[in-house]
């Protein structure tokens, strides 16, 4: 597998996945026939937004690449605005990303190679563009987009406390999906449909973390129209200590390399 690759993967999808095969109970959402949604109940700006200073995920992941599966152990730490640290391996750590506003660092022990990029590789690999705080969503599990712009966003009810935000345009769609009983986000979905691209993201089992919800399993779907990644995530264990540290240094004698 090409290792910029798993490295984009893991800089969209960072949490993490338990490997037993609960893979297959994330449901692609299908609303063929959806209606349009008139109630009153659900408000955007009452979303129940996940609040943090620091936040660090402990976790196992689960990445389909194609026809080839990989298992490994990934710790997310968080500082809200400022910076993501990606730590992975299988016993000791052999990797690490740090994601800051302006650029993504990272290094791997294998081959003794590091690289420097920004957010405009992403957007070259896939087509859409993401910068440092919809990546903090997307792991913290909140709307990529501002949540009071979807207020021009069509609704519609697919059934019972299940709401959908969709906006399409001739280049692109984007749909958020809402639980009404949580007044949580479950799923998100961008897709460019005539060049078969897509980044699509599901939340479930939720659980109240730091007085608020926080999804402990997800599934990130990433299709840059030649190559299908899924990446199934379910956390361990979280820590919302404002101590935690955020050690990165790329070695000296490592070699450099494009992203």
């Amino acid at each position: 597998m090409r290792l910029k690759i798993l490295l984009l993967c893991l800089i969209i999808g960072g949490c993490g996945i338990k490997t037993k095969n609960k893979n297959k109970d994330f449901k692609d959402f299908n609303y063929n026939n959806k209606q349009q949604y008139t109630k009153k109940s659900f408000k955007a700006d009452e979303l129940n937004l996940f609040d943090f200073n620091t936040l660090v995920f402990s976790n196992n992941a689960n990445l389909e690449y194609n026809n080839s599966n990989y298992s490994f152990d990934i710790s997310i730490k968080i500082r809200k605005n400022k910076k993501i640290l990606i730590t992975g391996g299988f016993i000791i750590p052999l990797f690490k990303i740090l994601i800051e506003p302006d650029k993504i660092l990272g290094y791997q022990k294998i081959d003794k190679t590091f690289f420097s990029t920004d957010f405009g590789d992403i957007y070259d690999k896939l087509g859409f563009t993401l910068d440092f705080n919809q990546i903090q969503n997307i792991l913290t599990g909140e709307p990529l987009n501002n949540i009071f712009s979807i207020a021009n966003y069509n609704t519609y009810e697919i059934d019972n406390n299940l709401i959908v935000y969709e906006y399409v345009d001739d280049e692109f769609s984007v749909s958020l999906f809402f639980n009404t009983n949580l007044n949580k986000l479950i799923a998100q979905e961008i897709k460019q449909i005539e060049l078969g691209r897509e980044l699509s993201i599901y939340y479930k089992d939720f659980k109240e973390t730091n007085n608020s919800m926080l999804h402990t399993s997800s599934k990130i779907v990433v299709n840059d129209g030649k190559n299908l990644i899924n990446l199934y995530m379910s956390t361990n264990s979280t820590d919302t200590s404002d101590e935690i540290l955020f050690p990165f240094e790329i070695p000296n004698n490592y070699r450099k390399i494009k992203f």
